[in-house]
């Protein structure tokens, strides 16, 4: 019968922020004595990168073709603690405890088709003369990004332009738009409210409609052969409006976007993965005309701004506490949600196309492990008003929503439902 291991975590969903504890126990079981070099606990937390192009070369006035190898690789944590040494491993069951503290510098974890930041737990028990057991627990680590604490974001975004249909000497008149978004950032979960104001001056031309689409970028870095950077294009939510504005006339056009469980925007550009979003607003001039885009930069956090809730009275109850944070801090520090309603967890947003780790034992990888964002789908939702009585209508007047946490954040594991571990269980 193979050995197994099973992780118990200090809450029921291996979810944590840069800047907390990770506090949990690794439950081996063995049917058989192993004799072993040693047994280890291992913690890593890496950025990946790879991607591979085809290309053409001339020599001696014959062309070849060949594939150029890009890759990358940085290192954010890495701690190994030997939990027993060289000897005889005597079959039953052995529980060792860990401890890792995660610095806060560590960026979010997310999985692409080029690259991935993921962090992971293992126990590694080497085997003498044979191949090695390794077992292992992927997490998610979110960077905290508390949009509250930069008071610029508070701040509306607004983007005008002017079209001219013709030149000059058979110019119509110019068509005048004005795009206002409330706050310049937003946590997933949220609704990105947008105005368009357009003036159609022009005496000749309708307008078709718009087009707006929020919009995620990946850059990957590669360092070997020799540095070159990819990019990667993500359309997170589209919205078509065919209003028209008819010749000489106004429209003020208003829609929203929904924010998918996407991670946080990058805070450090020097990494070999970023993340970053933008609104692309398209003002569709009909044939023959160039379109009019709106190109703006967007900042995704974890916890919003108090004033971007749909009822800002109540935000106070879904903000959670963030000490001040060090200077020179990669991240905020992590936030407390003792006193507020918690966020929701869901699985990111992903494209079919996933980043395979040939770097990796195909027995022990974990490729198919997908990190969880915070969503504040009904953050701050004002609520109905109260029922003048208690009749049997007053049970269909909705009530404010309420947000679960998937796990407390000081919640012991009973052991009831241990985290599902991934490795190879091979046999005594």
């Amino acid at each position: 019968m193979p050995s197994t291991c099973l992780f118990e975590l200090d809450r029921p969903e291996p979810i944590y922020y840069s800047g907390e504890t990770i506090n949990g126990r690794a439950i081996l079981t063995t049917t058989s004595e192993k004799n072993v070099n040693e047994v280890y606990i291992l913690f890593e937390g890496e950025a990946k990168v790879r991607w591979d192009e085809r290309k053409t070369r001339t020599q001696n006035g014959k062309t070849h073709h060949y594939t150029e190898y890009y890759r990358g690789k940085q290192t954010y944590l890495n701690t190994r603690t030997t939990v027993f040494g060289s000897g005889t491993l005597p079959p039953g069951t052995h529980t060792y405890n860990f401890c890792i503290p995660l610095p806060l510098e560590c960026p979010s974890s997310l999985v692409q088709k080029y690259g991935k930041i993921c962090y992971e737990v293992s126990v590694v028990v080497d085997r003498q003369w044979r191949f090695n057991n390794v077992f292992k627990q992927p997490l998610t680590v979110l960077q905290t990004y508390n949009l509250n604490m930069s008071p610029q974001l508070l701040m509306p975004l607004v983007r005008e332009d002017i079209k001219h249909f013709c030149c000059w000497p058979c110019s119509s008149g110019p068509v005048l738009s004005t795009l206002t978004i409330p706050f310049g950032g937003y946590a997933p979960g949220q609704k990105i409210h947008f105005s368009l104001e357009i003036d159609n001056q022009s005496s000749g031309y309708d307008l078709e409609g718009i087009d707006v689409s929020l919009k995620q970028t990946y850059k990957f870095r590669a360092q070997t052969p020799h540095y070159k950077e990819r990019e990667k294009e993500v359309t997170l939510n589209q919205s078509c409006q065919g209003e028209q504005v008819l010749r000489l006339s106004k429209k003020i056009i208003n829609g929203t976007l929904a924010i998918p469980p996407v991670p946080p925007s990058s805070r450090n550009e020097g990494g070999i993965i970023t993340v970053g979003y933008r609104i692309i607003l398209t003002i569709c001039m009909g044939s023959c005309h160039v379109d009019t885009d709106f190109d703006v930069p967007m900042v995704i956090g974890t916890i919003p701004l108090a004033q971007s809730a749909e009822n800002p009275e109540h935000a106070a109850e879904w903000i959670p506490q963030t000490p001040d944070t060090p200077a020179g801090a990669a991240g905020d520090l992590p936030p407390s949600y003792d006193n507020c309603k918690p966020p929701t967890f869901e699985e990111a947003t992903s494209s079919d196309d996933r980043f395979i780790d040939i770097d990796v034992d195909e027995h022990n990888r974990t490729d198919d492990f997908v990190p969880r964002y915070p969503m504040y789908t009904n953050f701050a939702m004002p609520s109905a008003p109260p029922p003048p009585s208690e009749d049997a209508e007053s049970a269909l007047l909705p009530t404010a929503p309420v947000l679960s946490l998937p796990h407390a954040a000081t919640a012991p594991s009973n052991g009831e439902n241990p985290t599902t571990s991934y490795g190879w269980n091979a046999n005594p």
